[in-house]
């Protein structure tokens, strides 16, 4: 089973008022709902009919003309099967009459499963004319049924074979410790009509920013004609809510290769940069599966950070125009079939940079200034006329000027806090330090699970990142722990050889918070930070770390602990003053009531805000849009608001803790809170806890179900 046509499945339910009660409705319910949440379940139509007559039975194969067949209810061995008559009471169906109608439809129905008690005497008889046909070879109970059932279609909605579904239905049974795994028999046809091979099939997941173009035209293009070989998703009707969530990361976990597609519009988008991210981290524990082929949709700007990070190393493909699409179609349909994407080499990829192409984005309002407005996403450039400076900038910049000095940037996702770290970094430079940033969240899994193997690389990607030679496997060879012999590299080796001031920048740590080594990896810091006192060499390290994590909740002495000594700044959404300063640098699309609308939506969200007025400031929408399709499928915040209900779907904990926050205005469990308040959802007012802004609080009352 593996091409992409739609299979029907014919449902046929009895049980006849004068035979003993079954719970039917349970089983086709579950058949339902295993389907529904299939990876492949765009190929099956379920049809269900109750309480069924001969004539019904005769219709219904006449009328849908179904591929699967599934009888639910009574068997009566050589008396045939229990339909129901016109008063709802038994009226058997024999066996021959069975065979002889199932044969008038012998090249349209694949399988037969005969669900009931005693029906391997209606098997035996119809796989002669059917390929395959499942009975059961005694009585079978209500709760084999059912498991074996689910077990049946849940294989088949994997994609497996019909002799694989059968057998993960018996093994459901025996899971179960139900002792009637035996029940179930397979019969097969004795000359199966031979299938022409066909190419390997492979699991395609297309990713792109949905109602942009040409994205959207293009990935469609790509859709259909991968769809006739190979099992491809595209995300374009799936309605939004916690089921799309986890469709989205089953198909992407059971991807052989991720296509993605990127353009001036979605290379900021948070839902594609999280669907590479997950791409990339199940590709280090899946043998490199899915293997990620990006296609430059007429984009010619190097990749940002941290798209560069997964993608800069590996082969591009390039689109320029339509022309192009039959073009890129052959050569995607090669890397799939174990080719590579043409843009491999260093120099064809600077070739491809060095062409300036006109930018695709709307020109803004001509009393805009600057002239050209900035797509919001990501680490703003420290020369940006749309940096926001709050007054804790200018305590992180005077604070880096000195010698010695610890730094704590704190704050939700989204409120700016590699922007000013990036800020500090300049200033450090501009004062004669030498900087190393470290993005923690290039650490891969396994280095996260496995101290050794972190504290090594921490110390190879330092010394990278200082241009030195790499000495670790000498001071490894010492019979220390991990923290100290990570110590003795940077203050006997790196400090001492290298001789400069040097800020060690560290974004992101809120990565090692989970980690088994926690304490030993912050104390460490901790204990450089007090060797300053007593060691010169240590006074030359500065130490900047960010975290969106409350890391007082994480670490159990809290005199182990970096994030309480030196600086600590924590950032807080824009006021309405900063709100109404960002709109004027917009060129001032919206009027003061507006203004005051947008922060009652958003409460000063930085990013929300600079993306509400780059959408209106760029005559992308009118405000009165803006305000009206805010937490719509097609609105502004469309992308943002998917990608945190991607991020909480697998969370049930945080789920419930959203919506009790939403429903209550309290968050009983105080970790739950301080994750929530670290991806940037609730802010606490003083003993209420709230959605961080009103956007958030209809969005997700609408589209979270706990």
């Amino acid at each position: 089973m593996v091409d992409n046509t739609v299979k029907k499945i014919l449902i046929l339910s009895a049980n006849p008022t004068n035979t003993e009660k079954l719970r039917l409705d349970e089983e086709v319910r579950e058949i339902q709902a295993g389907l529904e949440r299939a990876k492949i379940r765009e190929q099956f139509e379920i049809i269900t009919k109750w309480a069924v007559r001969p004539d019904d039975l005769r219709r219904a194969l006449l009328d849908y003309e179904p591929e699967i067949v599934h009888f639910s209810g009574h068997g009566g061995g050589n008396k045939g099967l229990a339909l129901e008559n016109n008063a709802g009471q038994l009226q058997p169906v024999s066996t021959e009459s069975l065979t002889r109608l199932f044969k008038l439809f012998q090249n349209k129905i694949e399988c037969i499963v005969l669900n009931a008690c005693y029906s391997e005497v209606q098997a035996e008889a119809i796989h002669q004319q059917i390929n395959y046909v499942v009975g059961m070879n005694r009585a079978i109970g209500d709760r084999a049924a059912i498991k074996f059932a689910v077990g049946f279609y849940d294989a088949l909605g994997a994609g497996r074979s019909y002799e694989d579904a059968y057998e993960f239905g018996c093994l459901a049974i025996d899971l179960e410790s139900i002792p009637e795994s035996a029940t179930p028999v397979l019969k097969r046809r004795h000359h199966l009509p031979q299938a022409e091979p066909k190419p390997q099939t492979k699991r395609i997941f297309i990713s792109y920013k949905r109602h942009a173009e040409p994205d959207e035209a293009v990935a469609l293009q790509v859709f259909q004609a991968l769809s006739p070989q190979h099992q491809v998703f595209i995300d374009q009707t799936m309605s939004v809510g916690t089921h799309w969530a986890e469709r989205i990361e089953a198909e992407i976990s059971q991807a052989d290769f991720l296509i993605i597609f990127l353009s001036s519009h979605s290379v900021h988008s948070e839902m594609v940069e999280a669907e590479i991210k997950m791409a990339h981290n199940l590709a280090q524990m899946q043998d490199g599966k899915p293997v990620i082929l990006p296609v430059r949709l007429a984009y010619r700007q190097p990749f940002q950070y941290p798209l560069s990070a997964y993608l800069n190393h590996i082969n591009w493909a390039f689109w320029q125009d339509a022309a192009d699409t039959p073009r890129l179609i052959d050569e995607l349909k090669q890397a799939v079939s174990g080719g590579t994407l043409t843009i491999s080499e260093e120099k064809s990829k600077t070739d491809l940079l060095q062409i300036s192409e006109p930018s695709t984005l709307p020109q803004p309002f001509a009393s805009a200034q600057p002239d050209c407005l900035e797509m919001p996403s990501g680490t703003m450039d420290c020369q940006s006329d749309f940096y926001v400076e709050r007054a804790s900038d200018a305590l992180a910049l005077q604070t880096i000027e000195r010698r010695g000095v610890t730094i704590t940037i704190k704050g939700p996702r989204q409120m700016g806090k590699s922007s000013l770290l990036i800020r500090t970094i300049e200033t450090a430079v501009n004062a004669g330090k030498q900087v190393a940033l470290l993005d923690f969240q290039l650490f891969d899994k396994a280095a996260l699970t496995n101290a050794d193997l972190f504290f090594r690389q921490f110390c190879i990607w330092l010394t990278d990142e200082l241009d030195m030679t790499d000495k670790v496997e000498q001071y490894w060879d010492m019979p220390l722990g991990n923290s100290q012999r990570c110590t003795r590299y940077v203050g006997r080796y790196l400090l001492k050889e290298f001789g400069n001031p040097l800020v060690l920048a560290m974004d992101e740590v809120e990565r090692v918070f989970d980690t088994d080594f926690r304490s030993d990896f912050f104390g460490m810091l901790r204990s450089w930070h007090n060797s300053r006192a007593t060691n010169l060499v240590w006074k030359q390290l500065d130490l900047a770390l960010v975290t969106s994590t409350e890391p007082y909740q994480l670490i159990d002495n809290l005199n182990q602990s970096p994030f309480n000594v030196g600086q600590v700044i924590d950032l807080e959404d824009f006021t309405a003053l900063q709100v109404a300063d960002l709109n004027r640098r917009h060129g001032s699309p919206l009027n003061p009531s507006e203004e005051r609308q947008l922060m009652a939506l958003l409460n000063g969200h930085p990013y929300l805000v600079r993306l509400a007025l780059y959408e209106i400031a760029s005559q992308r929408l009118s405000s009165a849009e803006v305000f009206a399709h805010a937490t719509a499928d097609k609105g502004p915040f469309s992308n943002h608001l998917r990608n945190h209900l991607f991020r909480l779907h697998n969370k049930p904990e945080l789920v419930q803790g959203m919506l009790q926050v939403i429903r209550q205005q309290t968050c009983e469990d105080e970790g739950v809170f301080f994750r929530l308040r670290g991806a940037g959802l609730v802010r606490r007012q003083g003993r209420i806890v709230l959605p961080r802004c009103q956007l958030y609080a209809d969005y997700f009352r609408e589209n979270l179900r706990g």
